[in-house]
């Protein structure tokens, strides 16, 4: 491992995480560590399967539950982005028959697919047949003829109101839409790009040996129970999928990938859009947290982390990451509920930022580039009415607009400036005025006289003239 913060953490994340196995009474766990584009450590805790005692590792797979709500919104994004929907429209739009569902609060027509990707539909959290109580699950026929019982029970954007019954009428959509049954369409579009070779709406023969088994908590004995496995059926695109440490590890990997253009192979989805997916949509009033599409992002300290939780009978999952640093946790856990453990990947995620904080940089000594002479001409002092004063300077081998000495406001600073085709015009990136262009007036001998920018002008200061 060349990572050397992260060698010097694993002892101090086994012990957390073999103490946590201890504490909670849990079976067994898989941990996995992701650095962008790496699964960098993982390991297995306890025991993927009591009875043999088998060691769980990053390969066992495991029931991952909601995690599959992730994979259902990028294929709605994917949707979006090929033209077939809009985030704004109403569900009715796709689903004709949702004008049957009960309005106790809201309206129809306001449960739009940004809405319940973002369970903010005010739509119950579950379809009205058998499910949880009864181990058997409604099958897509049984949800939408169930719709004249199903109620829309608090307003629109008027809380966060969790909902599996909404991402399985958005797997809906993605049937309607593509032709073809949401697992189909996930499975072709989403899972086998990105080589999730052990993610699966359904086990195969092949695969059942290298399951976890799930269990249930006891509360009067120390050996858990077997879990009971039912399928979700038609919740399927809310809540079916099985996979493994090192798959998931690939998922978070692609969620790096913010800078990966256009869609094509692996790269599942437009750079942009996973930039989209990953923006707060809703914020709660202390900002300790936001809904985002798909993923919930929560803020401690300095940090902001998407993540997103599952569990189903036997299995709990955490996958936690943080965008800036471009790492990333998944732990996985055979108990529902369990007695404790699901802030593990959280606890070892800020272990992991924390430490990389806590390294200095090497300090080298800074690169002294001389100012290309042609750029000379545009650095000092510039100031627009009624008093906005601003610094152009060459800094790290390209023109930038600084707060000017002693001036808190400066209107555009900072802001880098990047040449065009066009004499005298510089793009703006960053700032207020990014996207926008500086458009500099120069005199008979090509010495800079102002900028105009956002409806300012920007004089440049004389040196002689302020003397």
């Amino acid at each position: 491992m060349a990572d050397h913060v992260l060698e010097a953490l694993i002892p101090d994340i086994e012990r957390l995480a073999q103490e946590q196995l201890i504490t909670y009474r849990l079976p067994g766990l898989a941990l996995g560590i992701i650095r962008d584009q790496e699964l960098v450590w993982s390991s297995g805790f306890g025991a993927a399967d009591l009875d043999t005692g088998r060691r769980p590792d990053a390969h066992t797979i495991a029931r991952v539950a909601s995690i599959t709500k992730t994979f259902t919104t990028t294929a709605i994004m994917q949707l979006r982005d090929a033209g077939r929907l809009s985030l704004e429209e109403p569900l009715l739009r796709h689903l004709p028959e949702f004008a049957q569902v009960r309005a106790r609060a809201g309206t129809i027509e306001g449960v739009t697919i940004r809405r319940l990707l973002t369970h903010r539909s005010g739509l119950v959290t579950e379809s009205p047949t058998h499910g949880w109580g009864a181990l058997t699950f409604p099958t897509r026929e049984e949800i939408l003829a169930c719709l004249p019982q199903t109620e829309i029970t608090i307003p629109q954007d008027s809380a966060w109101k969790y909902s599996n019954l909404g991402f399985a009428l958005l797997g809906e959509v993605v049937c309607r839409l593509a032709g073809q049954p949401c697992i189909d369409y996930l499975r072709a579009h989403i899972l086998t790009p990105l080589g999730l070779e052990s993610t699966v709406f359904d086990l195969t023969a092949a695969l059942r040996p290298r399951c976890f088994t799930g269990y249930n908590p006891s509360p009067y004995q120390d050996r858990p129970e077997r879990a009971p496995y039912a399928h979700l059926n038609g919740l399927a695109a809310a809540g079916q999928l099985h996979s493994t440490v090192s798959d998931l590890a690939k998922w978070v990997s692609f969620q790096f990938r913010t800078d990966g253009g256009e869609r094509r192979g692996a790269q599942v989805l437009n750079g942009q859009t996973l930039v989209e997916i990953q923006r707060p949509q809703y914020v709660e009033p202390d900002w300790s947290a936001g809904q985002c599409l798909g993923w919930r992002a929560t803020r401690i300290g300095n940090h902001v982390y998407h993540n997103h939780g599952g569990g189903i009978h036997g299995f709990s999952t955490q996958v936690w990451f943080n965008v800036p640093h471009k790492t990333g946790v998944v732990a996985l856990i055979n108990m529902w509920p369990p007695h404790g453990g699901l802030e593990l990947a959280q606890e070892v995620l800020e272990k992991v930022l924390a430490a990389d904080e806590a390294v200095s940089p090497a300090l080298n000594p800074p690169q002294l580039a001389p100012t290309p002479e042609a750029l000379g001409r545009f650095i000092g002092h510039y100031c627009a009415n009624p008093g906005i004063q601003v610094n152009i300077e060459y800094r790290d081998g390209a023109l930038r607009l600084a707060p000017h000495s002693g001036v808190a406001y400066s209107l555009h600073a900072p802001a880098a400036l990047e040449p065009t085709d066009k004499k005298g015009e510089w793009l703006v990136r960053g700032g207020r005025a990014a996207g926008e262009t500086a458009v500099f007036r120069f005199d008979e001998e090509g010495r800079v006289l102002s900028y105009e920018l956002g409806g300012f002008v920007f004089e440049r200061y004389s040196t002689a003239a302020r003397a």
